[in-house]
C-alpha cells in the first residue's frame, strides 16, 4: 500500500459508493413499483380499476423510473467531468436526495419512504466533511418538507400525516448528529495518523541523510589513513578506544555514537599535508613541522559546517592540546579544553606509541604505560587518563589491540617482506606480466618459494569485484576500486603485502595469517566494503592459493 493512503481520503472510491447507492435505490424503487402495480391489477385488493392502475403506472412508475436514472446519469457525468473534489462531492450528495425526494413524493408508504433521507445523511460520513453532512442535511429535511406537503395536500391521501411528518423531520437531524460525531473522531483519527506518518518520513530521511553522511565520513577519514601504511587504521582504531572510554565513564548511546564519528575525523585536515612531509623518515624542519601542526586548524574548518557531527570542529583542532596549555594550536588549557576533545588526544597518543610509525617502531606496552603516566596531568586530563589506564589494566582493551597491524617485529619478518616486494616489482617489469599473474600458479610459486626459504607460511588472498549478477568483473569504477584499497588496507596487518593489479582485481599476500585470522580479514574487508552505499551493485570474491580465470 502507498503510505501517503494511510491518511488521505478516497474520495474517487467514496464517489462510486455514491453512485453505487443511487443505482440500488432507483432499481428497487423500479422493481417494487412494477411488483405493486401488477399486484394491484391482478388482485384489484385497494379497489382500483384497470384504467386507474394504468394512470398510476405511467404517474409513478415511469417518471419517476426516468427521473431516478436520470440523476443517476448526471451523477455519472459530474464523476467523469468535473475536477474540483469538493464541487464533486457536493453535487453528487445534492443528486443523491433529489432521488430520495423523488421517491418519497411518489410513494405512498409514507412513513417507509421518508426515512429514506437517512441514507444521504449516513453516506456523507464517508467524506468526513462535517459541512458536507450539514449542507446534506439541509437539502434532505428540504425533500423532507416537499414531500409532506405532497401528502398534505392530495385529497386521496385523507391520512393524518402530523405524528409521521414531525418523526421525519428530526430523523435526518438526529441522524445527522450522529454523523457529526462520527465524522469528527474519523478526522481527528486521520490527522493523529498524518501527523504520524509525516514526522515518521522527516525522520526516516533525516536518519538515512545523515547515515549517508556518516559512510561517506568513514570513507574519507579511511581515505586519509591509507595515505600511507603507517597511519593505515588509524582513526578507526582511535575511534574505538575513545568510544571505549566514554562507555567507562557512563556516557549514553547516542552521545558515544557521535563521539565515535568525531574521533574519525580528528586527522581530516591531514588532508592538505604533502605526503613528502607526512612519510618523511628524517627530521622534520620547523617549516615542515608547523605545516603538520596546521591540520588541526584546517580539519576544523573543513568540519565547522557538520552538522550531523556538531563537536567534530572542536575535536579537530584541540586534540593536540595539552592539559597544562602547552599544546597547539590555541594552548588552551585544563578543562577549557573539550571534553570530547581530551578524550581523543588519549586515545590519539595511545595509538600512535602502540603503532609503528615511519620514524620508528611500535612501542612496548610497558614503555607505553610509563609515557602515558608521565603525560598524567601534563600532556593528558588526569581523571580521563585513570580511567583509560583501568581499561588497559583490566584487559577491556585487548580485542581491540589485537585488531592493531601487527608490527614487523624483527629483522627476518622485513626480508620475507622485502623479497615477496621484489618479486612483485619484477613480475610488473615483465612484457607478459598479466599472464604471470593470471597463471595464479605460478604466481603462488613464487610466493610458495619465499615462505620455505624462511621457514614461514605465505598465502595469497586475491579479492574481485564483480557487478551484482554477473561472474565476471567488467567496467568498474574507480571510485568503487579505492572503496575496496580503503577495506582492505583497514585491515590488514603491517605484516601483510596489498598489491592493486587492475581496477577490479586486488591481492593481498599474507605472512602467518592463520586460517581463522584469514577468514576474520575477509569478513571484515567485506563488511566494509558493503557498508558502503556507493559499493551498492558489487560483490567481492575471495580466493586463497586458487588458480585465477584467465580469459578476462
Amino acid at each position: 500500500m502507498d503510505k501517503d493512503k494511510s491518511y488521505t481520503i478516497e474520495y474517487a472510491r467514496w464517489d462510486n459508493v455514491v453512485i453505487t447507492a443511487q443505482l440500488i435505490i432507483a432499481s428497487l424503487v423500479c422493481v417494487i413499483e412494477i411488483l405493486n402495480n401488477t399486484l394491484l391489477y391482478v388482485t384489484r385488493s385497494q379497489g382500483y380499476g384497470p384504467d386507474t392502475i394504468v394512470q398510476k403506472l405511467l404517474r409513478y412508475l415511469i417518471l419517476t423510473t426516468v427521473f431516478n436514472f436520470g440523476m443517476l446519469i448526471l451523477s455519472k457525468i459530474i464523476e467523469k467531468k468535473v475536477v474540483d473534489d469538493i464541487l464533486k462531492r457536493y453535487l453528487l450528495m445534492f443528486f443523491t436526495t433529489l432521488i430520495c425526494t423523488d421517491v418519497a413524493f411518489s410513494h405512498y408508504q409514507f412513513a417507509v419512504t421518508l426515512a429514506i433521507f437517512v441514507i444521504p445523511v449516513v453516506i456523507s460520513i464517508l467524506y468526513e466533511d462535517g459541512k458536507l453532512t450539514i449542507f446534506t442535511t439541509i437539502i434532505s429535511t428540504v425533500g423532507d418538507l416537499v414531500a409532506i406537503y405532497a401528502r398534505a395536500i392530495d385529497t386521496e391521501y385523507n391520512k393524518d400525516i402530523g405524528p409521521e411528518a414531525v418523526i421525519a423531520l428530526a430523523l435526518p437531524v438526529s441522524v445527522m448528529v450522529f454523523a457529526m460525531l462520527i465524522t469528527k473522531t474519523l478526522r481527528e483519527r486521520r490527522d493523529a495518523v498524518k501527523e504520524a506518518v509525516i514526522r515518521a518520513e522527516k525522520s526516516n530521511a533525516a536518519a538515512e541523510k545523515m547515515a549517508l553522511s556518516f559512510k561517506m565520513l568513514e570513507t574519507l577519514a579511511g581515505t586519509i589513513d591509507a595515505k600511507d601504511k603507517y597511519t593505515n587504521g588509524h582513526s578507526m582504531r582511535v575511534a574505538i578506544y575513545a568510544t571505549k572510554l566514554a562507555e567507562e565513564l557512563g556516557w549514553d548511546k547516542e552521545r558515544i555514537e557521535k563521539l565515535r564519528y568525531e574521533a574519525l575525523l580528528h586527522d581530516i585536515g591531514k588532508i592538505g599535508v604533502p605526503d613528502a612531509i607526512l612519510n618523511k623518515p628524517s627530521k622534520l624542519t620547523d617549516m615542515e613541522f608547523d605545516l603538520i601542526k596546521s591540520h588541526t586548524v584546517v580539519g576544523a574548518d573543513i568540519l565547522k559546517n557538520m552538522v550531523a557531527v556538531p563537536n567534530a570542529t572542536e575535536v579537530a583542532r584541540y586534540h593536540h592540546e595539552r592539559f597544562d596549555g602547552k599544546g597547539y594550536p590555541s594552548n588552551v588549557s585544563g578543562n577549557a579544553i573539550p571534553i570530547n576533545a581530551r578524550i581523543v588526544c588519549i586515545a590519539d597518543s595511545f595509538d600512535a606509541m602502540s603503532s609503528d610509525r615511519i620514524y620508528r617502531k611500535a612501542l612496548k606496552r610497558d614503555v607505553i604505560r610509563e609515557e602515558l603516566i608521565n603525560g598524567k596531568g601534563t600532556q593528558f586530563d588526569p581523571e580521563l587518563l585513570d580511567v583509560f589506564l583501568n581499561l588497559l589494566e583490566g584487559h577491556k582493551l585487548d580485542n581491540v589491540i589485537a585488531m592493531v597491524f601487527e608490527p614487523v617485529n624483527n629483522t627476518e619478518q622485513k626480508y620475507v617482506m622485502d623479497d615477496i616486494e621484489s618479486v612483485i616489482r619484477k613480475v610488473n617489469e615483465m612484457e607478459n606480466h598479466k599472464n604471470t599473474l593470471y597463471e595464479f600458479d605460478k604466481f603462488y610459486k613464487y610466493m610458495r618459494n619465499i615462505g620455505l626459504r624462511y621457514n614461514r607460511s605465505i598465502e595469497v588472498l586475491s579479492v574481485e569485484i564483480n557487478k551484482t549478477g554477473s561472474e565476471t568483473p567488467f567496467d568498474i569504477d574507480e571510485e568503487i576500486s579505492d572503496i575496496l584499497q580503503i577495506a582492505i588496507r583497514k585491515n590488514i596487518r603491517a605484516v601483510d603485502v596489498y598489491y592493486k593489479y587492475s581496477a577490479s582485481k586486488h591481492m593481498l599476500i599474507l605472512l602467518d595469517a592463520g586460517v581463522d585470522n584469514i577468514d576474520i580479514i575477509q569478513q571484515r574487508i567485506l563488511f566494509d566494503f558493503n557498508s558502503n552505499i556507493l559499493s551498492e551493485g558489487y560483490t567481492l570474491q575471495f580466493s586463497l592459493n586458487e588458480s585465477i580465470d584467465s580469459k578476462r
